[in-house]
């Protein structure tokens, strides 16, 4: 994996565990940075390249001790100029082979983490403000990730962004009636109960690092994006957000998205590993816990064709209903995909075109059936086209186009609109059916160097112009056609946030979805940095009947 980023990269252990300090004596560089004076305290950030960054900011208690599988608890104000120059510490995660093409290895991980980063121009004035939910199958990822450093699409968009921590994996989405809380009556997704309790602070908090408390965009990518469909209808939030961007976010249904008590047996799987009981897992060892809990994803996945609920639930309290159902607020949105989704699982090459591990294929015909109907009856039970139809379809569309039609290319395409296009597609066509805006792009910009495909999170790097840090530089590439994306592309996120219509000073606005489903706007590629044609997947889209 040479030529990926900046450090070594490899699964992540537990030696790098560390908790990180709330109040640290001031440099005397942070002495002369930039005050803003919130109502939840005064923060003294830094002013790195003309934009003011404040890092590591608390928005509410440590989920520790007894508050594990809490509901967030509000931090108390604090007294005097809180350092905020630093990022706080990463959950704590174990990166995956494929995952370190976008998160290098986070400085600390601890189980303290509720904190959030701002890059905003200037702390005066009333601009659009971004919240970004970094995504990472709710088990990896950071907001201080280098993909997501807000500071360029801070500066060129005229916005304030803000990047959220919160809790992943089996500190942040385990679920059992045992563990309710007993003044909001949750039993799980204590994740998405943080990044709703972020959204809160931002609300109360942004205006005095001018942001406009009145005018949020929520986006995300992958989990990110789907926790944006989670929170979004309960009416519980809100007033909280006013406009949606969803970057490749998989909608979810049964029987991937269990309720609280078909995601029980598992919490009691692990307690039993451990040698306690369910409420007990609140006083078991940080470490040995995460630990523990990989161990029995694996068993528990190799018996239920991978599906391990550790992921957002639908409890009806936090996730009222579940997001492949769940009609969107009335409010402007921003959604779409990658072109070729599921290399970033199953195919994924570093730039000198060495393959990163990952996910098997199917290797013949016998083997790609088995894994479509899998998937089918995962992702659409309600499809009424077999897995031999899905099969034949993608085979005679890929050679009408004269691509590849081995088991390992048609699985690729059908896994991506199952999994991705598809949601993405019935997502905006039912929000412009609403009389709502609604705007659908894919990203086609293809990986550089001797690395193929489009993959998930290819993205990332240019929606923040982060495509030139060192860590993506020889994934992403770094020429003109790059330079001119990555404008487009964060003037496109930024006058969504600011206007609910994406534009860019080259091609103008985009085009709205019609009511049909009509109208894809494409990313990047030969065409350059946007154009639009009427539909993507014709010929495959027609065996789900759309």
């Amino acid at each position: 994996m040479a030529g990926f980023g900046r450090r070594a990269m490899w699964p992540l252990g537990l030696a790098t565990l560390a908790a990180p300090a709330l109040l640290r004596a001031g440099t005397a560089a942070a002495q002369d940075g930039p005050v803003a004076r919130p109502p939840a305290g005064a923060l003294r950030g830094a002013a790195p390249d003309g934009v003011l960054a404040f890092k590591g900011i608390p928005y509410a208690a440590p989920p520790v001790g007894p508050l594990r599988y809490r509901s967030p608890q509000r931090l108390p104000t604090w007294a005097g100029e809180r350092d905020a120059t630093r990022a706080g510490a990463a959950p704590i995660q174990t990166i995956p082979p494929w995952a370190t093409w976008l998160y290098d290895r986070p400085a600390q991980m601890g189980e303290d983490c509720l904190t959030l980063n701002i890059w905003t121009p200037a702390l005066e004035g009333r601009r659009p403000v971004m919240v970004w939910i970094h995504g990472g199958a709710w088990r990896t990822g950071e907001g201080v990730a280098a993909g997501n450093d807000g500071a360029a699409l801070a500066r060129l968009g005229d916005v304030v962004v803000v990047t959220v921590n919160y809790r992943l994996g089996a500190l942040g989405f385990l679920a059992h009636p045992a563990l309710k809380d007993p003044e909001t009556r949750a039993a799980a997704n204590w994740g998405v109960q943080d990044q709703v309790a972020a959204l809160r602070w931002v609300k109360v908090n942004i205006a005095a690092f001018g942001g406009d408390p009145d005018n949020v965009t929520l986006f995300g990518q992958s989990a990110g994006g789907t926790s944006v469909a989670n929170i979004a209808p309960n009416p519980a939030n809100r007033g909280l957000i006013h406009k949606m961007i969803i970057q490749s976010g998989a909608f979810l249904g049964p029987p991937d998205l269990p309720d609280v008590a078909g995601a029980a047996a598992y919490a009691e799987a692990l307690a039993a590993r451990l040698g306690t009981t369910v409420p007990g897992l609140r006083d078991a060892p940080a470490e040995g816990l995460h630990t523990a809990e990989l161990a029995l994803a694996r068993e528990w996945g190799a018996q239920n064709g991978g599906r391990v609920p550790v992921l957002p639930i639908a409890d009806g309290v936090v996730i009222p209903a579940v997001p492949r159902g769940a009609r969107l607020p009335a409010m402007p949105l921003l959604i779409g995909t990658t072109r070729d989704e599921a290399v970033f699982w199953y195919d994924l090459l570093d730039p000198e075109g060495r393959r990163i591990p990952g996910l098997p294929s199917p290797t013949d015909d016998a083997s790609l059936l088995r894994m479509v109907g899998a998937l089918k009856e995962g992702s659409r039970p309600r499809a009424t086209a077999t897995a031999e139809a899905v099969v034949e379809a993608y085979r005679r569309a890929a050679a009408g186009r004269g691509g590849a039609t081995d088991p390992n290319a048609l699985w690729m395409a059908a896994y991506t609109d199952l999994r991705f296009r598809l949601d993405a597609l019935e997502t905006a066509r039912r929000h412009a059916a609403s009389g709502q805006p609604a705007f659908l792009y894919e990203f086609v910009h293809p990986l550089a160097g001797k690395a193929r495909g489009v993959p998930h999170c290819a993205e990332i790097p240019f929606v923040f112009g982060t495509h030139t840090d060192p860590y993506f530089a020889a994934k992403s590439g770094t020429g003109p056609a790059e330079v001119a994306l990555a404008k487009a592309m964060m003037q496109g996120w930024s006058s969504f946030a600011r206007t609910g219509v994406p534009s860019s000073d080259e091609g103008g606005a985009w085009q709205a979805v019609a009511s049909g489903g009509e109208g894809v706007n494409l990313l990047g590629g030969e065409g350059g940095p946007r154009r639009v044609v009427p539909v993507v997947r014709a010929e495959e889209l027609e065996v789900w009947n759309l």
